[in-house]
């Protein structure tokens, strides 16, 4: 009876509390380098998917191989979960999620988006992880921008059921000025990305009109019958306002306005009671007088935080721009 009673009591207190707990590890205050992935050269502009199952995909713009643009390459990568958390090269041999075989097309599409010019800002998005909407088939994309036409524009590749598609123009994102970074909604009737339409860059935000119920699919985020577009002036500035990130509530951005620590700094928002709060600078915890660029939040709801991945051309790199990890704010529910 008593080995029963101490058994019962292990598993209450141990499940799915503890486990959950160890899991999402201790909030990281620290500033970490991602020094598997780094180069001498610039490396930034990351996108890393779901991980809930410690495996992922880190994709992002470097000048590694062509040395003198930015392309896209991308590594299998794991979570480790040590005293602190963090982000290694996947060794082969090991057991396999099957999120590699989800991004298995990845490195086609990136061998489709790159070329003789720079690509920036990768994103990629599985419908029914990434988007709440058509399950029935494959549908998995890579949004990214390209200066291939002087000026960057916004552009997508498909992989479903039918194969590669594209690459496409996202037509209701660009303009004939400088367009990039899309951040989708879970729901899929908000896109946010960046542009200098008006002179310097700005936020903005494309909304699509949807029915509760209805289902999101491909053509109606990429083709929507009705939208409507503004600049989100809550979050914009005089000055450069760009790389904006959106989930569960929270933007993260980069801007130069004055008031940061110097360059390029990290500044977030929470979207709450249907309205934008004051941008808030991240701190001299994570910005420095140096230059800080493209933010992400990528979408890990095992966390009991928002963990950021984000570049920095600081001192203390391999050189140039390099990849760092960090917690950018605990979450409260």
């Amino acid at each position: 009876m008593r080995k029963f009673v101490f058994l019962a009591l292990v598993l209450q207190s141990c499940w799915p509390f503890e486990v959950g707990r160890r899991r999402d590890g201790d909030f990281l205050e620290e500033v970490v380098s991602l020094n598997e992935f780094n180069s001498e050269f610039d490396d930034y502009n990351s996108d890393l998917p779901d991980n809930k199952s410690g495996q992922t995909y880190l994709t992002f713009s470097s000048k590694r191989d062509r040395k003198d643009v930015f392309n896209l390459v991308h590594f299998r990568a794991v979570f480790k979960y040590d005293k602190q958390l963090g982000i290694e090269m996947y060794r082969s041999g090991g057991w396999q999620d099957a999120v590699f075989a989800d991004y298995g097309g990845l490195e086609g599409m990136i061998n489709r988006a790159n070329g003789n010019f720079n690509v920036y800002g990768p994103k990629t998005l599985l419908f029914d992880r990434d988007i709440q909407g058509i399950t029935t088939e494959r549908n998995f994309f890579l949004f990214y921008a390209d200066d291939s036409k002087g000026d960057m524009q916004i552009k997508y590749l498909r992989n479903s059921s039918n194969g590669m598609e594209g690459p496409y123009d996202f037509d209701i994102l660009n303009s004939s000025k400088d367009d990039g970074y899309p951040s989708f909604s879970y729901l899929g009737d908000k896109i946010y990305f960046s542009s200098n339409r008006e002179g310097n860059f700005d936020i903005y935000e494309l909304s699509i009109p949807r029915a509760e119920s209805e289902q999101v699919t491909p053509e109606s985020l990429l083709h929507p019958k009705s939208y409507k577009l503004r600049k989100v002036e809550e979050l914009s500035s005089p000055y450069d306002d760009k790389c904006p990130s959106f989930h569960d509530g929270t933007m993260v951005f980069v801007s130069d306005r004055p008031g940061g620590e110097g360059g390029h700094d990290i500044y977030y928002a929470t979207f709450q009671n249907g309205k934008w709060g004051a941008p808030v600078n991240a701190g001299k915890r994570i910005n420095t007088s140096y230059n800080e660029y493209r933010p992400i939040l990528p979408t890990m709801d095992n966390f009991n935080y928002h963990l950021m991945i984000f570049s920095s051309d600081r001192p203390g790199g391999k050189g140039g721009y390099d990849l760092y990890m960090t917690g950018l704010m605990k979450k409260w529910y």
